[in-house]
This record gives structure tokens, sequence and C-alpha cells, in this order.
């Protein structure tokens, strides 16, 4: 009886260093992904096969390092889904690349940056410190998360740049998943306020009749809306200035989507 390769093999060492494997981890940061998934959208490629797409975009084979690399942290990032042989572009990839609203793009990168496992769970075990330097972040991923040395510092300038276009990591070197305008400030203005209560029964509403309550500025907007559906009996009131730049805006929706959560219906 002829043996199998298996059976034939001589048995290893015990000395015999095996060869190592990586966690998998984006071989590029976020804006590369993207710029892939970009290309596909333009060139009208999306669907095909990994060699169709590699031809279109210039490579002579699939296996060339920078196209393996792009597609396969497009796929971890969320960006690209495996339909069949073919890759196509995932609903998240198609809301950043045709916005509806430009200043929901913040957030959406942020969402594709925490698709990796790697990523997600660096967030949560760093989110609110300061980020090591690319050195010391190598040896964290080496030691604790199973990257191969040979590929730890490529991981670790991976995760550090697209926190950084994700608008998770600022100048001050603190990871913030939520946003660098996540935070709210240390004293909040009196003139801007948002708060979701139950609406007082008739009851309490009397009860509550002889106590005066602040009023607005007159240069001020005020908005109470009551909820509906599961939401019924809640209100959202909302105190605010007449006119804010887009900048305090896009802060303020941040800051909400912070402080509420929002529930799948």
């Amino acid at each position: 009886m002829s043996k199998s390769r298996d059976d034939s093999a001589p048995p290893a060492s015990p000395g015999r260093a095996k060869r190592e494997r990586s966690t998998r981890y984006p071989g590029v940061h976020l804006a590369e992904a993207l710029k892939l998934c970009e290309s596909i959208d333009e060139l009208g490629i999306d669907g095909l096969m990994a060699a169709d797409i590699a031809s279109a975009l210039g490579y002579k084979n699939i296996k060339t390092n920078t196209f393996s690399a792009r597609l396969s942290a497009a796929r971890q990032f969320g960006l690209l889904t495996l339909t069949g042989d073919g890759y196509a572009l995932t609903p998240l990839a198609r809301e950043i690349l045709h916005p509806v609203d430009p200043a929901e793009q913040p957030r959406l990168y942020r969402q594709a940056w925490l698709k990796p496992p790697l990523y997600a769970d660096l967030a949560d075990r760093l989110g609110g410190k300061r980020v090591p330097d690319v050195e010391i972040l190598g040896n964290v991923l080496y030691h604790n998360h199973q990257i191969i040395a040979s590929a730890k510092r490529s991981a670790a300038e991976a995760f550090l740049e697209s926190a950084r276009f994700a608008g998770a990591l600022g100048d001050d070197q603190i990871l913030r998943p939520e946003g660098l305008l996540a935070n709210p400030p240390a004293s909040r203005p009196a003139s801007a306020s948002v708060t979701l209560e139950p609406t007082p029964s008739p009851i309490q509403a009397k009860s509550l009749g002889s106590a005066p309550r602040p009023h607005p500025h007159p240069a001020d907007v005020r908005l109470d809306l009551r909820l509906w559906d599961r939401d019924e009996g809640k209100m959202i009131r909302v105190r605010a200035p007449q006119s804010i730049t887009a900048a305090s805006f896009e802060r303020f929706l941040q800051a909400f989507r912070l402080l509420v959560r929002i529930e799948e219906s």
C-alpha cells in the first residue's frame, strides 16, 4: 500500500520551529482600502472576480502584494463582500462613496474602522487612553494579539493611520472611538440643551404647575417634541440659539448619538 505524503514525511523533530502565522489584520489603512473601492465603483467592475478587478486596475495578477493587501483590508473593513466568485461593494461602502449627508461620513468612517475584530478589541482596550507609539504598539500586537514579529510594525502603523483617518485619533494621541468631537466640553453652555424624559401625567402636570420654569432667552429656539410608537410618553426638549455653525451642528449630532442609545425598531 502506498503511503500518503503525511505518512511518508519524516516526523518533525521536537526542536524544529513551526512556520509563524499571524492573526488576521488589515495590511493597509482604511483610506487605501477606500481608494480601491472608489476605483471599483468608478470603473464599473463591482461584482467581478478578483483577477478581473486586478486586471482592470493594472495589476498583473491577484497575488501582487499591493492589490491583495488592499482587497483583504477592504473586506475586513466591511467595504467589500464575496458574492459567489466576485467581490461586491457593501451598503456601507456605497454610503461612504455616495453620501446623502456628507456630515455623516465621519461616523461611517468610524463604523468601517471598527469592523476588523482586532481593531474593535484595540478600540475597547485603548479607548479614552493615550495610544503608545508605533514601536510599543507593535510589541503589544506581538505579545497580546499574535501578530508575527515581521508584521507587527506595519500592523501598528495601519491601525494608527486608520484611526486618524476615521477621526478617532487626534494630535493629543488620545483614542476616541466615538470621534474627536464626541466628548462634551467641561462646562456646557446653558443656551443649548437636550433632554429625553417622560411626559408628565395630568396629575403630575398639575402638581408641577406651581413650580416656575426657566424661560429661554428671547433669541433662542425652543422645541418640545412628543415622541410616538414605542417611544410614546417620552419627549425631546431642545433649547438652542437661532443660528449655529455647521461645525457646531455636527458636534451636537455626535454628542446626541453618544448620549442617547438608538434602539433598532
